[in-house]
């Protein structure tokens, strides 16, 4: 038996093999200049966090997310302590900010 062999498909897997290696090739690369701290390759770093992190623009400080975070406490911490009297969700009897759970049919409030 003769082996032919089909010039097409060779190519053709030789050019796949070729771009897919490229493309590792970029990928590390990318990944290399990105975790670069000299500061050379400060724009790729940018365009890197932009895609897969929150942009530095976008970040809130620190000293800004804690007292939003005070805020909210102080919000949930004041609403927590106001009384109020309503009616349960299941069955309408009247229920306090004291009860957890409905006295008539047992409904777990919080």
């Amino acid at each position: 038996m003769t082996m032919s062999i089909n010039w097409f498909s060779v190519g053709a897997t030789s050019l796949v093999l070729l771009l897919t290696c490229g493309l590792l090739g970029a990928m590390f690369l990318i990944i290399k200049l990105s975790s670069d701290d000299s500061g050379k390759y400060k724009v790729i770093k940018d365009m890197v966090e932009t895609l897969f992190e929150t942009p530095a623009h976008l970040r809130s400080s620190p000293a800004a997310k804690s007292e939003a975070d005070n805020k909210e406490a102080a919000a949930q911490s004041a609403a927590a302590l106001e009384p109020f009297v309503e009616a349960c969700p299941a069955c309408g009897d009247t229920v306090t900010e004291s009860h957890k759970e409905c006295p008539s049919c047992g409904l777990r409030l919080q």
